[in-house]
């Protein structure tokens, strides 16, 4: 009888050690789990950030440089990028420029441009604070240009044209940890069908819209 009690109070110890055993694996998996949710709370899994900011532009063809009234004029941008913890990303990129540019019969107006374009965007350190990438993609591109006597027949420069980009760059971003990004890239954007700005009055031959760019800007990473 003595074995048996002993026997019956070891299998009561035991019953009685499970549902402690039991609360202590849910305080870890809820200790692992809210670890999980807190480093979601920074970032997602595959990082959504979206940055505004600006720099300088120019245009690459001579010719084109002599058309407007300063070879390096200021620019404006807005970007998000899906995937910025991947190797591979995409980014959406706004761009708006504004200069004067000069006619050769000598008529002055205001040159207006807008960019919407998007690009596969490689990460090289994407779990990294700091990540330098590369990127290459296509978009639209627009210029209107408005001012007294600024049309083809008379100036050689029309009032409007769209043409297709192709950008291509590398960059540097810096993601804090409280979600801060700070982002420095260099663009060369090359123009197709460009037909905005005549060799001379009267001639069926354009000149090329290609351009540089260097930006910067900062903005938050989900």
């Amino acid at each position: 009888m003595l074995k048996m009690k002993n026997v019956l109070v070891a299998l009561g110890g035991v019953v009685a050690l499970v549902p402690l055993a039991v609360q202590a694996d849910d305080v870890v998996s809820a200790d692992t789990s809210r670890v999980a949710r807190h480093d979601k709370e920074s970032a997602t899994d595959v990082g959504i950030s979206v940055t505004a900011g600006g720099g300088v532009i120019g245009f690459t063809d001579k010719t084109m440089r002599d058309a407007v009234t300063s070879n390096v004029r200021g620019l404006w941008e807005l970007r998000m990028t899906y995937g910025s913890h991947l190797p591979l990303a995409l980014d959406i990129n706004y761009a708006g420029t504004t200069s004067n540019i000069k006619a050769l019969t000598g008529d002055r107006g205001t040159l207006t441009g807008t960019t919407v374009e998007a690009a596969l965007r490689y990460n090289v350190l994407p779990h990294f604070a700091w990540n330098p990438y590369a990127f290459a993609g296509m978009g639209w591109q627009r210029y209107d240009v408005s001012g007294e006597n600024m049309h083809i027949w008379s100036s050689g420069i029309k009032t409007g044209d769209n043409s297709a980009v192709f950008p291509l760059g590398a960059g540097l971003a810096y993601r804090d940890r409280s979600g801060l990004v700070v982002d420095v890239h260099g663009t060369f954007r090359l123009s197709a069908n460009a037909n905005l700005v005549a060799e001379h009055v009267g001639s069926d031959s354009y000149m090329p819209l290609h351009t540089w760019e260097a930006s910067g800007g900062v903005g938050y990473e989900f």
